[in-house]
Formats: structure tokens, C-alpha cells, sequence
């Protein structure tokens, strides 16, 4: 049988940083969440649940009807918040 040591302190911080390419997604989510105040009237930006691995799910209403919602692992995350965020903005 064959073993390997593993560092598990750092197993998963190693594996998120080759995912997210030295960046950590759900910071930079909870730091554009937090950064949206100049809304449009009857939107809502949240930070609607996190998950046991520190990922975080966004949601963008209007009224209480959901308009988006993304995960932060997922694909192009931050360029898609970013861009519904620019919709939902007071001009």
C-alpha cells in the first residue's frame, strides 16, 4: 500500500489559490457586496449563503424577485457580478 503526507492546513488553501489564480473569489465577492449602496430603488445585493469550503452564493433582487444568483467557484464569477452590479447602479 502506498501512502502520501499531506499537509492538510494547506491541502485546501493550495487547491483554491490554483483555482481561483492567487485570487480568493469569495473575499473579493463580500467586498463588492458590501461596496454596493448606490442601488436602484427595490434592489438588494446579498451574500445569501456560504458553504462549509468559504465559498459564497450572491444574490441580486429587485423587489424581492431574483434577478441573478451565482456561486463564487463558479466560471467567470467576478466578471459576471460585476457587470450585474452595473445594471442594478443608480446612473
Amino acid at each position: 500500500m502506498h501512502t502520501r503526507n499531506v499537509n492538510v492546513k494547506t491541502a485546501a488553501q493550495e487547491s483554491s489559490r490554483k483555482m481561483g489564480e492567487g485570487q480568493n473569489l469569495a473575499a473579493v465577492a463580500r467586498e463588492r457586496v458590501a461596496g454596493s449602496i448606490n442601488l436602484k430603488k427595490g434592489v438588494t445585493v446579498t451574500i445569501a449563503e456560504v458553504d462549509r469550503y468559504g465559498d459564497v452564493q450572491v444574490e441580486i433582487r429587485t423587489n424581492g424577485l431574483l434577478n441573478w444568483r451565482a456561486w463564487s467557484f463558479e466560471p467567470d464569477f467576478i466578471a459576471d457580478l460585476d457587470r450585474n452590479l452595473r445594471y442594478v447602479e443608480q446612473k
